[in-house]
């Protein structure tokens, strides 16, 4: 299938590795140019450096979202390097090493108001866009009320998310502009979380490897192809809606 991602125009947050990486590397292969960020320099310039050494047309360099400035300022660079925007994949999370209020604190800049504004960077140029479209990277756990502890404030942030996703969609139809979001479950990848558990806690990763029906995790390209899907033209009458990569981890009937 023609996706139609050719020459399209797209910012993907957090492209150094795991996700982030994934979506961005399968939009280079389907045409597109990006523009990433992430916070260790070292990782994204050789991320980088791989992609162009591939011939793609790709732009970088290291940010801390949560500064807003910072962000504000390296996101215009990037629509100007880009020559403009068409697709924008709020994916950047970071690890919360908080405890009690704090870390509710942290959940919400991390996990909600960056997402939040960031899309208020991208409407502007997404409305002189090409079929644009913009999708979230959220997670199962925004609806699982087992979650490990870890997890509390993260889930309910992602459910914040979805919500605020989906009236974003309804808003934002008469601008031809669809909203979509990814959910995932437990993904692996090389340095991830889930590596770690692995490592240190062999008999979680084990448990969590049996909630899916395929027992096994997810990968970081299963969630990267449904969200470049959603985010191409090929997903031009899709809005509003949440789909999980999960594996059937999650055993409900998906309304």
């Amino acid at each position: 299938m023609d996706l139609g991602l050719a020459n399209k125009r797209a910012i993907v947050t957090g492209g150094s590795r795991g996700i982030g990486m994934a979506i961005a590397d399968s939009l280079l292969k389907d045409g597109a140019s990006i523009a990433t960020c992430a916070r260790g320099q070292e990782a994204l310039e050789r991320t980088i450096g791989h992609w162009r050494d591939q011939g793609a047309t790709a732009f970088g360099s290291a940010v801390d979202v949560s500064d807003a400035e910072a962000f504000a300022s390296w996101f215009e660079s990037a629509v100007k390097q880009l020559g403009g925007l068409d697709i924008f994949v709020s994916n950047v999370t970071s690890m919360n090493q908080y405890q009690g209020i704090e870390r509710w604190k942290q959940a919400f800049e991390a996990d909600l108001l960056q997402h939040i504004r960031a899309t208020e960077l991208a409407l502007p140029h997404l409305k002189q866009g090409n079929s644009p479209s913009i999708v979230y990277i959220a997670s199962i756990a925004s609806i699982m009320t087992a979650n490990m502890p870890t997890e509390t404030e993260y889930g309910a942030m992602k459910a914040a998310l979805i919500s605020y996703a989906t009236q974003l969609a309804n808003k934002l139809g008469k601008d031809n502009i669809r909203v979509n979001l990814v959910s995932p479950g437990p993904i692996y990848h090389e340095n991830g979380f889930w590596q770690g558990v692995e490592k240190h806690k062999p008999d979680l990763f084990k448990r969590a490897a049996a909630l899916s029906v395929f027992n096994r995790l997810g990968t970081s390209q299963e969630v990267a192809n449904a969200a470049v899907f959603l985010a191409s033209p090929a997903a031009s009458n899709i809005t509003g809606a949440n789909l999980r990569v999960d594996g059937g981890t999650i055993k409900n009937v998906n309304f």
